[in-house]
């Protein structure tokens, strides 16, 4: 009997229909593609990385949080009891604030490795939504940092997340990055090699790599390099505590 191969494609499509919706959820420490960097009282950090033309298991966020797009691709992803897929384009260096909630699968279907840094907020007052002065009222604000206008400049890109604060940064050598503003905890997420220094410090890191700051940063960060380094910068407020 010869084979329709429309009907044979209908099958396929029910197939992975199928799958997605009962596919078991596990722990995003649990699943392979997700490696765990740095954890402390404030964020969790974990290197994303899927092969080519691989999924991951279907992964619960508890928290919301941020992606660091590393290189350019697309991703398909589809969500706990859906049988829809979309697919998603990603640039190098996409900076990406997302709501945790229902658990979600990922899949390359390109021929190149998929690779992101993601960074969970464990304090929930991380969120886009905020009264937005522009629009004077209460409203979800931008979920995603844009490109910059000239790439070969000096930058500093801002998004606010309620309690936290998200810049992409790109200084060219000799340049400067000052201290925040509200003494709080920062992590430094590095998009390109760079060789940064402080009055007392000397920071070389390489792109993906991370660089925790405590709180009390007081001096500037100077890029020492003879080429522009570029990082994202998140700036974590402190909370305030609780009175009995």
């Amino acid at each position: 009997m010869r084979k329709n191969p429309l009907v044979a494609g209908v099958l396929l499509c029910l197939l992975c229909s199928v799958t997605a919706v009962t596919q078991d959820v596990v722990d995003i420490t649990s699943e392979p593609h997700h490696r765990l960097l740095l954890e402390n009282d404030k964020v969790r950090v974990f290197e994303v990385a899927i092969g080519a033309h691989t999924s991951t298991q279907l992964t619960r966020h508890e928290h919301n949080y941020l992606v660091v797009t590393l290189a350019d691709c697309e991703i398909a992803s589809w969500g706990e009891g859906q049988a829809g897929v979309i697919t998603y384009r990603y640039n190098q260096n996409d900076v990406r604030f997302f709501f945790g909630g229902p658990a979600r699968t990922m899949r390359n279907d390109t021929p190149n490795e998929y690779h992101n840094l993601t960074v969970e907020f464990l304090n929930p007052k991380v969120t886009s939504f905020g009264y937005q002065p522009g629009a004077g009222h209460w409203e979800y604000g931008s979920s995603a940092l844009p490109p910059p206008v000239d790439s070969r400049a000096k930058f500093a890109s801002v998004m606010a997340l309620g309690e936290a604060t998200v810049k992409d940064v790109q200084l060219l050598p000799d340049d400067s990055y000052p201290a925040p503003e509200k003494e709080g905890a920062e992590l430094v997420i590095a998009l390109s090699d760079f060789d940064l220094k402080t009055e007392k410090n000397r920071i070389r890191k390489s792109q993906g790599e991370l660089y925790w700051v405590e709180p009390g940063r007081k001096s500037e960060l100077v890029n020492n390099g003879t080429d522009p380094a570029r990082f994202v910068v998140i700036e974590l407020r402190e909370q305030a505590s609780s009175g009995n």
